[in-house]
């Protein structure tokens, strides 16, 4: 797996393409597939770390009760991600963080485009466009929340 400056610049590599090669053929290429599944989470995470972007904010208030689920969810995911859970969810519910946890995307139609291919297989043709955020809009967005850049399934 690629880490540091060399992740930095293979994704920026893959992106500069024309068209710009797609988050599932950047991973792969850079590593973060093991056994067929690909480690978004992990990706990111590095990739955020390599950029110097990964900021330790305050501490969440979190209860005493919760203050060890909270902390083990910061050091895997990161504290972005399980604020931005909070911001849906009670902290009773950090227990099933991991359940609805979906990953980081740009954009709610990039989060659309990605999980339809790989749910369905779709290899769309260049010439046929597709409206990923009238997807998110007329469908997705009833069974998954997208709170600052991070998605969460609604039913876990």
């Amino acid at each position: 797996m690629l880490k540091g400056t060399e992740l930095v610049s293979k994704v920026s590599e893959m992106q500069a393409q024309e068209p710009p090669a797609k988050m599932s053929d950047i991973l792969r290429a850079c590593g973060y597939e093991v056994e067929g599944k690909l480690h978004y989470t992990q990706f990111y995470t590095e990739l955020l770390d390599a950029k110097g972007l990964l900021n330790k904010p305050e501490p969440t208030d979190i209860s005493e009760e919760y203050q060890e689920i909270y902390d083990k969810l910061c050091e895997n995911y990161g504290s972005d991600a399980v604020d931005a859970f909070l911001e849906i969810w009670e902290e009773c519910d950090l227990e099933y963080f991991e359940d609805a946890f979906y990953g980081r995307y740009e954009s709610e139609a990039d989060f659309a485009e990605q999980h339809t291919t790989d749910c369905y297989g779709l290899n769309i043709p260049s010439i046929v466009v597709v409206d990923w955020q009238e997807t998110w809009d007329q469908g997705l967005r009833h069974d998954y929340e997208f709170v600052n850049g991070f998605v969460f399934v609604s039913a876990w």
